[in-house]
C-alpha cells in the first residue's frame, strides 16, 4: 500500500475513532433479529436534523455478558489498548456519572494526529448500560454519539448499539466517508468482541 492509500485509510479511522479493515457491514432491514443472531454486524445511516452529515448506527450481538462489554466501551482511559489506531487515550476526570476523556487518533504522515476531548454520561442498569458523549474541544467540528449495551439471551450475550455523528475539521471526501461505514465500523465491533471475550 502506498503512502497516499495509507493516509486515506487513516482519515477514515479519524472519522470514527477506529481503524480500517475488510469486515463486511450488512444494511439494517426487516430481518434484523435473524441477522443479529447469525452474527452479522448491521450498519445504517440516519439523518440528523439541522446537519448535512448523517449519523452512523451499528448494531451487533457480542457473545459476552453485558458487564464484560461495558468494561471495554466505558473505559476511555484504555482505548489505546483496546481499539486500533489510538495513539493516546486518557480519562481526564470522573464526577459521578460524568466522565471526561481525551483521545488522540494516530494518523500516518503527512497528516497530523487528531485529538478530541469529550464529556460522556454513563448510565448503568443490570440489563442496560449507556455511554453518551459530546465534544468539548478538539480537531472536530462535532463529535457526539453513544454506546448502548443491553442484555441478550438472558445475559449470556449482549446486544450492542453504537451511534456516532462526527465531522473532523480535516476535509474528508465522500468516498472516504463511505469506507467508514462499510469497513471501519464493522472492524470496531469485531475488536469489541475480541476485547470483551478477554474480560474475566
Amino acid at each position: 500500500m502506498n503512502r497516499r492509500a495509507r493516509a486515506r485509510r487513516a482519515i477514515v479511522a479519524s472519522a470514527i475513532a477506529v481503524g480500517v479493515t475488510l469486515f463486511v457491514a450488512y444494511p439494517a432491514g426487516a430481518d434484523d433479529a435473524g441477522d443479529l443472531d447469525a452474527g452479522k454486524i448491521l450498519v445504517s445511516t440516519v439523518d440528523v436534523p439541522g446537519s448535512p452529515e448523517p449519523a452512523h448506527v451499528m448494531r451487533a450481538v457480542v457473545e459476552s455478558p453485558p458487564s464484560s462489554v461495558w468494561r471495554v466501551v466505558s473505559d476511555c482511559g484504555h482505548y489505546k489498548d483496546h481499539l486500533p489506531h489510538i495513539a493516546d487515550s486518557r480519562e481526564l476526570s470522573r464526577v459521578g456519572s460524568t466522565v471526561t476523556c481525551q483521545v488522540t487518533i494516530s494518523i500516518p504522515f503527512p497528516m497530523a494526529n487528531l485529538t478530541g476531548v469529550t464529556e460522556a454520561v454513563h448510565e448503568e442498569r443490570p440489563d442496560r448500560m449507556t455511554r453518551t458523549w459530546k465534544l468539548v474541544r478538539g480537531d472536530f467540528d462535532f463529535n457526539e454519539g453513544s454506546w448502548t449495551v443491553e442484555s441478550y439471551r438472558g445475559g449470556a450475550a449482549s446486544l450492542v448499539t453504537y451511534r456516532v455523528h462526527v465531522k473532523p475539521k480535516t476535509l474528508v471526501p465522500g468516498f472516504i466517508r463511505s469506507m467508514a461505514q462499510d469497513k471501519a465500523l464493522p472492524e470496531l465491533m469485531q475488536r469489541i468482541r475480541i476485547e470483551a471475550a478477554k474480560v474475566k
